[in-house]
Protein backbone atom coordinates (compact mmCIF):
# COMPACT_ATOMS: atom_id res chain seq x y z
CA UNK A 1 0.00 0.00 0.00
CA UNK A 2 2.78 2.38 0.94
CA UNK A 3 4.70 1.50 -2.22
CA UNK A 4 1.60 2.18 -4.34
CA UNK A 5 1.21 5.63 -2.80
CA UNK A 6 4.88 6.37 -3.39
CA UNK A 7 4.61 5.30 -7.05
CA UNK A 8 1.53 7.47 -7.50
CA UNK A 9 3.26 10.44 -5.87
CA UNK A 10 6.29 10.01 -8.15
CA UNK A 11 4.10 9.75 -11.25
CA UNK A 12 2.10 12.85 -10.33
CA UNK A 13 5.26 14.79 -9.46
CA UNK A 14 6.86 13.86 -12.77
CA UNK A 15 3.71 14.83 -14.63
CA UNK A 16 3.51 18.14 -12.78
CA UNK A 17 7.17 19.04 -13.25
CA UNK A 18 7.69 17.93 -16.84
CA UNK A 19 4.16 18.23 -18.17
CA UNK A 20 1.63 15.51 -18.76
CA UNK A 21 1.30 14.28 -22.34
CA UNK A 22 -2.46 14.26 -21.97
CA UNK A 23 -2.59 17.93 -20.97
CA UNK A 24 -0.64 18.86 -24.11
CA UNK A 25 -3.11 16.91 -26.24
CA UNK A 26 -6.02 18.54 -24.44
CA UNK A 27 -4.53 22.00 -25.04
CA UNK A 28 -3.90 21.16 -28.69
CA UNK A 29 -7.43 19.81 -29.07
CA UNK A 30 -8.90 22.95 -27.52
CA UNK A 31 -6.81 25.08 -29.91
CA UNK A 32 -8.09 22.97 -32.82
CA UNK A 33 -11.71 23.53 -31.73
CA UNK A 34 -11.21 27.29 -31.34
CA UNK A 35 -9.40 27.49 -34.69
CA UNK A 36 -12.20 25.71 -36.57
CA UNK A 37 -14.72 28.12 -35.02
CA UNK A 38 -12.51 31.10 -35.92
CA UNK A 39 -12.07 29.94 -39.53
CA UNK A 40 -15.85 29.54 -39.89
CA UNK A 41 -16.73 32.75 -38.08
CA UNK A 42 -19.54 34.47 -39.98
CA UNK A 43 -19.58 31.79 -42.70
CA UNK A 44 -21.16 28.43 -43.37
CA UNK A 45 -18.15 27.05 -45.29
CA UNK A 46 -14.44 27.75 -45.53
CA UNK A 47 -11.61 26.20 -47.56
CA UNK A 48 -8.44 26.05 -45.47
CA UNK A 49 -4.95 24.59 -45.50
CA UNK A 50 -4.95 21.66 -43.09
CA UNK A 51 -1.92 23.16 -41.31
CA UNK A 52 -4.09 26.10 -40.18
CA UNK A 53 -6.04 23.84 -37.82
CA UNK A 54 -3.21 23.30 -35.33
CA UNK A 55 -0.43 25.14 -33.54
CA UNK A 56 1.96 22.16 -33.60
CA UNK A 57 4.00 20.50 -36.33
CA UNK A 58 2.77 17.34 -38.05
CA UNK A 59 3.21 15.67 -41.43
CA UNK A 60 0.12 13.50 -41.82
CA UNK A 61 -3.48 13.79 -40.59
CA UNK A 62 -5.63 10.66 -40.75
CA UNK A 63 -9.42 10.59 -40.33
CA UNK A 64 -11.08 7.51 -38.84
CA UNK A 65 -14.75 6.89 -38.20
CA UNK A 66 -15.09 4.86 -35.00
CA UNK A 67 -17.51 5.35 -32.11
CA UNK A 68 -16.21 8.91 -32.28
CA UNK A 69 -14.41 10.80 -35.03
CA UNK A 70 -10.68 10.20 -34.56
CA UNK A 71 -8.11 12.56 -36.03
CA UNK A 72 -4.54 11.27 -35.79
CA UNK A 73 -1.73 13.77 -36.36
CA UNK A 74 1.65 12.11 -36.94
CA UNK A 75 5.14 12.74 -38.21
CA UNK A 76 6.67 15.09 -35.65
CA UNK A 77 7.49 13.00 -32.61
CA UNK A 78 4.62 11.33 -30.79
CA UNK A 79 1.26 11.00 -32.51
CA UNK A 80 -1.60 13.14 -31.25
CA UNK A 81 -5.07 11.66 -31.40
CA UNK A 82 -8.15 13.84 -31.06
CA UNK A 83 -11.54 12.23 -30.47
CA UNK A 84 -14.74 14.14 -31.12
CA UNK A 85 -18.38 13.22 -30.87
CA UNK A 86 -20.28 13.29 -34.15
CA UNK A 87 -22.50 16.05 -32.79
CA UNK A 88 -19.41 18.32 -32.93
CA UNK A 89 -17.48 17.16 -35.99
CA UNK A 90 -18.47 14.86 -38.80
CA UNK A 91 -17.04 13.11 -41.83
CA UNK A 92 -19.22 11.15 -44.24
CA UNK A 93 -18.69 7.45 -44.88
CA UNK A 94 -15.56 6.61 -46.91
CA UNK A 95 -17.50 5.87 -50.12
CA UNK A 96 -18.99 9.39 -50.20
CA UNK A 97 -17.25 11.70 -52.66
CA UNK A 98 -14.81 14.13 -50.98
CA UNK A 99 -15.05 12.36 -47.61
CA UNK A 100 -11.71 12.21 -45.78
CA UNK A 101 -12.85 9.13 -43.81
CA UNK A 102 -10.23 6.36 -43.75
CA UNK A 103 -7.79 8.65 -45.57
CA UNK A 104 -4.75 10.70 -44.66
CA UNK A 105 -3.79 14.17 -45.83
CA UNK A 106 -0.70 16.34 -45.55
CA UNK A 107 -0.28 19.82 -44.07
CA UNK A 108 -0.47 21.36 -47.55
CA UNK A 109 -3.76 19.72 -48.47
CA UNK A 110 -6.90 21.79 -48.35
CA UNK A 111 -10.02 20.92 -46.39
CA UNK A 112 -13.52 22.25 -46.65
CA UNK A 113 -15.00 23.12 -43.27
CA UNK A 114 -18.75 23.13 -43.64
CA UNK A 115 -21.51 23.72 -41.16
CA UNK A 116 -23.72 20.68 -41.52
CA UNK A 117 -26.75 22.82 -40.72
CA UNK A 118 -26.04 26.30 -42.17
CA UNK A 119 -26.79 29.20 -39.88
CA UNK A 120 -26.22 27.21 -36.69
CA UNK A 121 -23.10 26.67 -34.59
CA UNK A 122 -23.64 22.91 -34.45
CA UNK A 123 -21.88 20.15 -36.31
CA UNK A 124 -18.97 20.94 -38.62
CA UNK A 125 -18.32 18.55 -41.49
CA UNK A 126 -14.85 18.01 -42.93
CA UNK A 127 -14.57 17.41 -46.67
CA UNK A 128 -11.60 17.13 -48.99
CA UNK A 129 -11.14 20.15 -51.20
CA UNK A 130 -10.58 19.49 -54.90
CA UNK A 131 -7.22 17.84 -55.45
CA UNK A 132 -6.61 16.82 -51.82
CA UNK A 133 -5.53 13.36 -50.68
CA UNK A 134 -6.22 10.77 -53.32
CA UNK A 135 -7.85 7.63 -51.85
Amino acid sequence: MRLTRLALLIALSTCFLSGCPMSHTDDAQQYFTRQVAKLLEGRDTAVVDAAQLTDFDWQKLCFEREDALELTFSGAGADKVFRFGYEDYFVAEPYVERSPAERCISRQDKLVLKKKYPGYKDTVEFQLADGAAAP
